[in-house]
C-alpha cells in the first residue's frame, strides 16, 4: 500500500513540474562528398550533395535512378561546383551531364570525370588530390593513394557454381599500399560485403546474406552473380568502418577538408562469375518450361525459364532464370513462392527483387503452370519440357 501511495505522489509531482524551453539553432550545412577512384572504370564519379538541416524539403518516395542519385536518394545536390582531380599524369574536370528532355534538376550533383580505361589512366601506386569549389566559395580537398596492384582484365567466361557442393575459394598476394581488402558478392536481394585483412578466403554455397532484410542465401540458383574482390586504401576503409547519423554526417571518420565523406580508391583484383545451380529437390516442379500460351504481345514478355526450388516451405521460395527469347542467350533473374496450390513468378530487371518486368500468378496443373500476368488479361501457359 505504502508502495502505491508513493507511486500517486510521485505521479503527482512529476504532473506538477514545468520543464524550460530552449530554440536550437539551425546547423549550418556542409558539403558531403562521395567519389571513389577505380583504375578498371571509364568513368569516375564525383557525388556532391549537402547535409540535411531540415531547411529544405526533399522527396521520399521516388524510386532510386543510378543516374540521378542524390535527388532520388532523398538528398540535397551541390549544383554547379568546380570539380578538379589532379594526378600523375595531370588534371580531370568532373562535369555534369546533361540530361534533355529531363526534368529540370536531373542528374545534379553527380559529376563525371573521364579517366580511367580507354582514357588517361587511373594508376596504381599513384597520389589523386580532389578539389571541390562550391559557388558560395566553399572549398573540400582530400587525397588518395591508389592501392599498387596491377589493372585486372575481367573473365569472359562464367563458371557453373552448385550452392548445395561448391565453394568460392580466393587465394591473393598482398597488394603494396593496400589498407585491406573487400569481398562483395551481388545478389537480387542485396549485396554481401564484408572486409577481410587476410589474403585468403572460403565462401560455401550456404552462406547467408547477414545485409539482407530475411537473411536470404548469398547464392541463388537460377542467377548469375559476380564475387568481386578488391584492395582498398585507408579512407575507404576508415569510411566504411565508421557509422554515420544520416542528418549531421557525425561519427563518420573523415579524411576531407572544408567537409565530410569519402575521396578513396579501390584496385579490383580478382572477379569471379558464377552460373549458381543446386540438386533438384522437387522433380515434380523444377525444370525448364517453355511458352505455349499466351495473349498477343509486340514481343513475348517470357519465353522460356529454368526453376529451381530454392528453400522448401510452406511457402516454398522459389528462383531461376528467365528469357524473352528462347533463340538467344541473354537471360535475367527469376524470384517467386508457392504456397499452397498457388504459384507467383516475378520476372525481375537487371537480377534486382526490386525491379520487375512482370509477375505471373496460377497453378500447376500435370506439367504446365496455368495463369495470367498481374494487369493483363488473358491466360498464360507454359509447359515443362521432358
Amino acid at each position: 500500500m505504502r508502495r502505491c501511495l508513493f507511486g500517486v505522489a510521485l505521479l503527482s509531482a512529476v504532473g506538477g513540474c514545468t520543464f524550460d524551453q530552449q530554440v536550437i539553432a539551425v546547423a549550418p550545412s556542409q558539403i558531403v562528398v562521395h567519389a571513389v577512384l577505380d583504375p578498371n572504370a571509364s568513368i569516375q564519379e564525383v557525388l556532391l550533395e549537402r547535409t540535411l538541416t531540415g531547411t529544405v524539403s526533399v522527396p521520399d518516395n521516388v524510386r532510386y535512378d543510378p543516374l540521378d542519385p542524390i535527388n532520388s536518394g532523398d538528398g540535397v545536390p551541390v549544383v554547379g561546383a568546380s570539380v578538379r582531380i589532379q594526378g600523375p599524369d595531370g588534371t580531370f574536370v568532373g562535369l555534369e551531364r546533361k540530361y534533355p528532355g529531363r526534368a529540370p534538376g536531373y542528374g545534379t550533383g553527380r559529376y563525371e570525370v573521364v579517366a580511367g580505361v580507354g582514357s588517361t589512366p587511373i594508376r596504381p601506386g599513384g597520389r589523386y588530390t580532389l578539389t571541390v569549389r562550391a559557388t558560395d566559395g566553399t572549398v573540400v580537398t582530400g587525397s588518395t593513394v591508389v592501392p599498387n596492384s596491377p589493372v585486372y582484365s575481367a573473365p569472359q567466361t562464367i563458371t557453373p557454381f552448385d550452392r548445395e557442393r561448391d565453394s568460392v575459394k580466393l587465394n591473393w598476394t598482398p597488394v603494396k599500399g593496400a589498407r585491406t581488402y573487400g569481398l562483395r558478392v551481388e545478389s537480387p536481394f542485396g549485396a554481401f560485403q564484408l572486409f577481410s585483412d587476410t589474403t585468403k578466403l572460403s565462401l560455401p554455397g550456404s552462406l547467408r546474406n547477414f545485409f539482407a532484410s530475411d537473411l536470404q542465401r548469398v547464392f541463388i540458383p537460377g542467377f548469375q552473380q559476380a564475387v568481386t574482390l578488391y584492395a582498398v586504401d585507408t579512407n575507404y576503409f576508415d569510411y566504411y568502418r565508421s557509422r554515420n547519423d544520416p542528418f549531421t554526417g557525425s561519427g563518420i571518420i573523415n579524411r576531407l577538408d572544408g567537409g565530410i565523406g569519402l575521396f578513396g580508391s579501390v584496385v579490383t583484383i580478382d572477379i569471379r562469375l558464377l552460373d549458381v545451380t543446386q540438386q533438384p529437390k522437387d522433380p515434380t516442379l523444377e525444370g525448364t518450361y517453355e511458352l505455349v500460351q499466351a495473349p498477343s504481345t509486340p514481343q513475348k514478355i517470357v519465353d522460356i525459364f529454368r526453376l529451381y526450388v530454392e528453400t522448401a516451405g510452406p511457402p516454398t521460395s522459389l528462383s531461376g532464370w528467365y528469357s524473352r527469347d528462347r533463340t538467344r542467350t541473354p537471360r535475367d533473374g527469376m524470384a517467386g513462392a508457392r504456397d499452397g496450390s498457388r504459384i507467383e513468378l516475378q520476372f525481375l530487371l537487371d537480377q534486382d527483387s526490386r525491379r520487375r518486368l512482370a509477375t505471373f500468378v496460377g497453378t500447376q496443373q500435370g506439367d504446365s503452370l496455368v495463369g495470367s500476368y498481374n494487369g493483363q488479361g488473358g491466360v498464360v501457359i507454359f509447359q515443362r519440357r521432358k
